[in-house]
């Protein structure tokens, strides 16, 4: 029930800031690429884009990317995501790191722009959270935020998504 009070919030948030929503998506179709992928989606995000809008305009210009344009590697999205914490890699002495782990298990869902962008985690412990990477390091929402947390965060103007980041 309450997922369905916030899928209802958002819409009427949506709606009185006038955004343009997109024709939501067959749930046939998420389905297809869950199988394809063999992974299973967060079902906040699958309720976002079947009930919702496939995607939007957001209010400060950076679109919430259509089902069909996301961004992902193929082949790194069935891997688990290792990451719990945030990760600066531009001050990492790891001659180990494998830099290609940041691309495991996630879609990105905003290109902010200057190598930033919001990525939705799909498989491993930080499952259904949503991380901002840059390009020098990635670190989760803190507080940690659901999907639709977020996007509601996001929508009622919220710009601090670090308030209790801790380092």
């Amino acid at each position: 029930m309450e997922i369905n009070n916030t899928i209802n919030r958002i819409k009427d948030k949506l709606k009185e800031k006038g955004m343009a929503l997109i024709d939501v998506v067959d749930i046939k179709e998420i389905r297809e690429f869950e199988q394809r992928y063999n992974v299973t989606l967060p079902e906040e995000l699958v309720l976002f884009y079947t009930t919702i809008s496939n995607g939007c305009e957001m209010i400060d210009g950076f679109p919430l990317r259509a089902f069909e344009d996301w961004k992902y590697n193929r082949e790194l999205i069935i891997k688990e995501f290792p990451f719990e914490k945030y990760y600066i890699w531009e001050d990492e002495k790891d001659e180990t790191f494998d830099i290609k782990a940041i691309d495991y298990g996630n879609i990105e869902l905003i290109d902010i722009g200057c190598g930033q962008t919001w990525n939705i985690i799909v498989f491993g412990k930080e499952y259904g959270k949503m991380w901002n990477y840059t390009d020098v390091g990635i670190a989760p929402a803190a507080p940690e935020l659901s999907f639709l947390e977020w996007f509601e965060f996001w929508l009622d103007g919220g710009e601090d998504y670090f308030k209790e980041f801790e380092m």
